[in-house]
């Protein structure tokens, strides 16, 4: 039978291993508690959605991102049920994939479209069934769920979509060279066709047959020998973080524009010369007003190629009429400076020269200056009279009388 001093002993022992059980408890549950703290600032400050609810549907844990989405506080969301806090299709439709994850114990990642603040949000949702270590309930006690708002990533994505479709159906040829070597090169359909290359050529085919073209019209010989007029225009695509993501390359065959252009030049030079002809044979009508007698009246201005057609057409009527005098009315003539006075002087001495006579009449002020600064001599072979009616009655006169010989 044990002494008193052995039980005395093996009390001790007893509660030493008592203090010890209970300290190691205590330590046990403030590194619990510490845990839980821990994850719920975790939950409270992910960047994600969290919540957890029950098997009946009711909220148990919404960290503060989750409650904000939904305009409420993390306490006004537990308890709450799916459909008290969103629109009731978007809720059946959450709870279906909760339902499925509950019958099968098989999480699901999927896509809600959710309205939020008048705006549709687009969030790719992980549910998962609770379950506690060693719980025999496959489907677990309760739902949990983690959410990340990709909103601007599908919007991204449907921005490369349209970008895609456009680049692809676009009549101009597009050329991508992305910043980072290792990446590929990409060009359009409408880029092979407008280099002659094969429908399978890669990108690189086509950029090097354009890497040395400077950025503007060119005129570019194609593999097919067909020579095109291209219209070349780069530009910077930025990176994701604001840097120089890539290059791109705009190819525009512009062969029936310039083709056009050319042509309504043509055509425009035609019909320029077809109306410089036209006014300089309107501008040099010459007038038979009596046998021996011509009269031409000088209208507009008088450049180099009129004063040529002018002066050629003079000299050919007096020949063929045998004019003695010609009649040069300056009335219409605009601005005769040094230039056009000199024009007329040589028109006068090149009349002399054929044997005719010249009445210049219609001369303004400015007019009688250049040509006296530009040495008009008065003689027996020109007469000058202020108005045309003076210069015909005084012509018409001389040549009946015969004073001229």
């Amino acid at each position: 039978m044990p002494t008193t001093q052995e039980l005395e002993a093996e009390i001790a022992a007893l509660r030493a291993t008592n203090a010890a059980l209970q300290q190691a408890h205590e330590e046990q549950r403030r590194q619990l508690t510490q845990t839980a703290s821990l994850l719920r600032a975790i939950a409270e400050f992910a960047p994600m959605v969290l919540y957890a609810k029950d098997l009946d549907g009711r909220f148990t844990l919404s960290n503060r991102l989750h409650a904000t989405l939904l305009g409420r506080t993390p306490d006004q969301v537990v308890g709450k049920l799916e459909s008290d806090l969103l629109d009731a299709d978007v809720a059946a439709e959450i709870q279906q994939v909760m339902d499925e994850v509950l019958r099968t114990g098989t999480p699901s990642v999927s896509e809600f479209a959710i309205p939020i603040d008048d705006h549709e949000r687009v969030f790719l949702e992980h549910i998962f069934p609770l379950r506690r270590a060693g719980d025999p309930d496959r489907n677990g006690n309760g739902i949990g769920g983690v959410a990340i708002d990709v909103t601007e990533r599908k919007r991204a994505e449907d921005a490369v979509r349209v970008f895609e479709a456009l680049v692809h159906h676009s009549p101009d040829g597009v050329l991508v060279r992305p910043n980072v070597p290792c990446e590929p090169m990409f060009c359009n359909p409408a880029l092979r066709r407008i280099l002659a290359l094969p429908a399978d050529a890669s990108a690189e085919d086509a950029a090097s047959l354009i890497v040395d073209i400077v950025p503007g019209t060119t005129e570019f010989l194609r593999l097919d020998g067909v020579r095109v007029d291209l219209e070349l225009t780069m530009f910077a695509i930025p990176g994701a973080a604001g840097g120089r993501g890539a290059a791109a390359t705009q190819v525009r065959d512009v062969t029936r524009l310039r083709n056009a252009i050319r042509e309504r030049e043509r055509q425009d030079e035609i019909i320029r010369q077809q109306q410089a002809e036209l006014i300089a044979e309107m501008s040099a009508q010459l007038l038979p007003l009596a046998p021996g007698v011509l009269m031409l009246p000088l209208v507009g201005s008088l450049d180099e190629s009129r004063s040529l057609h002018v002066r050629e057409a003079v000299l050919d009527a007096i020949a063929r009429h045998q004019a003695r005098i010609i009649i040069l009315d300056l009335t219409g003539l605009r601005a005769v400076d040094t230039t056009p006075a000199g024009r007329i002087i040589q028109l006068v001495e090149a009349v002399k020269l054929i044997g005719a006579r010249t009445v210049l009449t219609g001369i303004q002020p400015a007019a009688a200056a250049a040509l006296a600064d530009h040495g008009l001599q008065v003689d027996d072979s020109l007469m000058v009279l202020g108005t045309l009616k003076e210069a015909v009655s005084a012509t018409l006169a001389t040549v009946a009388k015969k004073r001229w010989r």
